[in-house]
């Protein structure tokens, strides 16, 4: 009886998956009892979402705004902007020229 081979790959592929998911949520889990993430960090964390940082992104504007300042915001995908980007050396000249690097 000969053995189907794309089963086996099939199968490796699969658990592959799974083992990413397992070490992505051990990660995630040991940067946020370490608390290794900016409080200011809404990707890939638990209970966060886009529309979470949309919301405190719109109650600061509107704080400011009843002080009579002016906001504004600048939203970018800087990965699909600069795929080649270097984060940290970003973060570097972010702070070199006093800007948040949390930011990021």
């Amino acid at each position: 009886m000969k053995l189907k081979s794309y089963r086996t790959f099939s199968l490796l592929s699969c658990m592959g998956k799974v083992i990413e998911k397992v070490v992505a949520a051990l990660l995630s889990d040991e940067a946020e009892r370490t608390a290794l993430l900016s409080d200011s960090q809404f990707g890939c964390r638990k209970e966060t979402s886009a529309i979470g940082a949309a919301a405190i992104m719109i109650h600061r504007a509107h704080a400011a705004w009843t002080e009579d300042n002016i906001t504004g915001a600048l939203l970018m995908d800087i990965k699909a902007v600069f795929p080649s980007l270097a984060r940290g050396m970003l973060i570097h000249s972010m702070k070199a020229k006093k800007i948040d690097g949390d930011l990021i």
